[in-house]
């Protein structure tokens, strides 16, 4: 007699276990105080809740249904409790003006799918314990709006799911980012921390290279960028800045960094300098903020800013640099001063026989 190859037998148990699971809502009865409703996905809302003990309840009598999100407002109790989610599948929590001791009463081991987490104004007590979100090996967004996160360090990367991808830290006090905090996290394509109150960034938080494709630094208080920030980022397309104290963006921090579509630095004392005129050789790169100085740039929208506006040291155009145009430098930046027929051309587009050497 044939046996069945173990993947077959593995199929037809997902697909009956798939079709045991109960669709749409619970009778409504069973689970208030919250309340179910069905449209294209399944939504449970609760609100006002107290005790542990009325959302266990709750799970227990929705056993076999599904839920796509399960939000829980305006409500303060102990904890979650952990075992709740046993005979629940839930992909979307959602806390919105909570108050815990802690966010579960222990690691939630039957939260395996969830793949969104989104902490707002929810404060825990005890402070943020990562190691309860260890079990969460589906979490892809990890999202928490006004609470108070301090630093991100060894903790945290150490006990928050690997597969994260999309990490949202905004309003929670943050200070500081930890060598190494982000290092570990493979599948990580967007950082936003903002309206924190960052001083520093550094370029060992993330791997190098780094393959994310977005990163927010808005509203924080920092003041410099590193040399070599944003360096070995390939496919890095967004970063945002808005509403620092930064003056100058230096080229260095970019290298490697080639594919960059938006460069978002409105409310920075930006000085539109000799030092910013790189990224005008870039005309694929948005940029959004003015100029702080000099004075007869001030308020000028970046965007608007063009290479002519930037007087930087003059460069004669004759035999003298033929050795450096023999190189063929890529990054070659710089615009001739004279002779008057090549005057305004790009040095990296001057050619052996523009010198007549």
């Amino acid at each position: 007699m044939k046996s069945f190859p173990a993947t077959v037998v593995l199929l037809l148990f997902g697909l009956l276990k798939a079709a045991l699971a109960e669709w749409g809502c619970p009778k409504p009865e069973d689970v208030l105080p919250c309340e179910c409703r069905m449209h294209a996905l399944t939504y449970l809302e609760c609100r006002h809740v107290d005790d542990p003990e009325v959302l266990r309840t709750v799970f227990q009598k929705s056993a076999n249904y599904e839920y796509n999100e399960v939000h829980l407002e305006y409500s303060s109790l102990q904890y979650l409790p952990h075992d709740m989610f046993e005979a629940v599948k839930v992909y979307e929590l959602h806390l919105l003006n909570v108050t815990l001791n802690q966010l579960f009463d222990s690691p939630p081991e039957a939260l395996d799918q969830l793949h969104t987490l989104l902490l707002n104004n929810t404060r825990t007590l005890r402070g943020n314990v990562w190691e309860l979100l260890k079990p969460l090996k589906s979490l892809q967004s990890l999202i928490i709006y006004t609470d108070t996160v301090k630093k991100l360090g060894k903790d945290f990367s150490e006990n928050a799911p690997k597969g994260l991808q999309r990490l949202t830290f905004e309003d929670t006090q943050t200070k500081k980012l930890e060598p190494g905090v982000f290092k570990d996290f493979p599948n990580l394509n967007m950082i936003s921390i903002n309206a924190n109150k960052l001083e520093h960034l550094q370029r060992d938080i993330l791997p190098v290279p780094w393959y994310g494709t977005t990163l927010h630094f808005n509203h924080n208080k920092l003041s410099e960028i590193p040399d070599d920030m944003f360096t070995q980022m390939p496919n890095l397309t967004t970063l945002g800045l808005n509403f620092n104290q930064i003056a100058a963006i230096p080229e260095s921090a970019f290298y490697g960094t080639s594919n960059l579509e938006n460069l978002l630095i409105d409310g920075n004392p930006i000085k539109c300098d000799c030092r910013l005129r790189w990224i005008y050789l870039y005309p694929q790169v948005y940029l959004r903020g003015k100029c702080e100085s000099p004075k007869k740039l001030h308020g000028k929208e970046l965007r608007d800013v063009t290479l002519s506006d930037f007087v930087c040291n003059p460069i004669k155009c004759d035999c003298s640099i033929e050795w450096l145009v023999k190189k063929k430098l890529p990054a070659l930046s710089g615009t001739c001063e004279s002779p008057k027929e090549l005057h305004g051309k790009e040095l990296r587009d001057v050619s052996l026989s523009d010198l007549n050497c």
